[in-house]
């Protein structure tokens, strides 16, 4: 028994030796690195015409369609339509980004919708007895539109 340990002491004296030759490290403060994101400013423009002389729902049914696209890319569909809607957002196209390049000084290629919606705006009645006696009391009603374009870009 006495030779068992001795060898477990000469064990215990070895690993305690590593352990102090081991240098200790200093551990240095890491310095948080600052990253620095490259965030796009959008700028917007705006465009509003409240008195056109269309129903909205005829001038929905294009918008609905133009959402998705560029202005630029719109303009250039809407143009080959023919119909009194497509001529009113031609006409509202061309001036928003004509508005966002010269006013804004806004890249055309970045542009975006950011909303585009028509509206109902005010409605000119007028009596008829030939449309509708008792009920509709024979009102005739003119609808008109109002037109919201908004566009975002990134500034040249």
């Amino acid at each position: 028994m006495a030779t068992t340990t001795k060898k477990t002491t000469k064990v215990v004296k070895a690993v305690k030796a590593e352990t102090v030759k081991k240098p200790v490290k200093k551990v240095e403060a890491v310095k948080p690195v600052e990253v620095q994101k490259q965030t796009t400013v959008f700028k917007t423009a705006k465009y509003v015409n409240k008195n056109i002389q269309i129903s909205p729902r005829k001038l929905r049914l294009l918008v609905d369609e133009v959402r998705k696209f560029s202005p630029v890319e719109a303009l250039n569909r809407v143009k080959f339509i023919n119909t009194k809607s497509a001529r009113a957002l031609t006409q509202a196209l061309k001036n928003i980004i004509a508005d966002a390049k010269n006013n804004f000084n806004l890249d055309t290629n970045s542009l975006k919708f950011d909303t585009i919606k028509a509206d109902e705006a005010l409605k000119i009645k007028r009596m008829d007895k030939s449309h509708g006696s008792r009920f509709a009391r024979g009102l005739i009603q003119k609808r008109h539109s109002r037109l919201v374009i908004i566009v975002k870009g990134v500034q040249k």
